[in-house]
């Protein structure tokens, strides 16, 4: 048996083999969250354009100068409940907003993952994902200082 072990030319401890099952497991978990998280984004991105478009038909089809209050139908959750426009208007902005940042939260959140996931597999890690884009002090300092940008 240990003529075995001598020729094959490599055995692994137990401590060695459960650090490995916890790397993998580890893995695996963060692979199962990233993906969770692209699939709550493609259906969080679907609400979001199911909004605008909720508000642009409202903008297009019902105008503010009628002369009687508009009530429209709108779904909140599964409720189909009535409402006056500006209310209705009010209510789809704010979950828009909250849409919003739901899925800046899940983005930064998966950058997060993303990143992890490469460390736990040894990749080296990705560049230019962590940008962050310019505020309007930046660039009017680089517009000032660079003629022509």
């Amino acid at each position: 048996m240990a003529a075995a072990q001598a020729t094959s030319g490599t055995s692994i401890s137990v401590s060695d083999q459960r650090k490995l099952m916890e790397i993998l497991l580890e893995t695996e978990r963060v692979a199962d969250r990233i993906l969770s998280n692209r699939q709550e984004l493609v259906q969080l991105d679907q609400r979001r354009q199911d909004i605008r478009e909720a508000l642009r038909l409202i903008e297009q089809h019902f105008p503010t100068e009628s002369p009687r209050s508009v009530r429209l139908w709108i779904t909140i959750g599964s409720m189909l409940v009535k409402q006056d426009r500006q209310e209705a208007i009010e209510l789809l902005r704010k979950d828009q907003r909250t849409t919003e940042t739901e899925i800046e939260r899940l983005r930064a959140e998966q950058k997060v993952l993303v990143s992890r996931q490469r460390d736990l597999e040894h990749d080296r890690p990705l560049r230019g994902f962590d940008l962050k884009p310019l505020t309007r002090a930046e660039i009017s300092g680089i517009r000032s200082n660079l003629p022509g940008f």
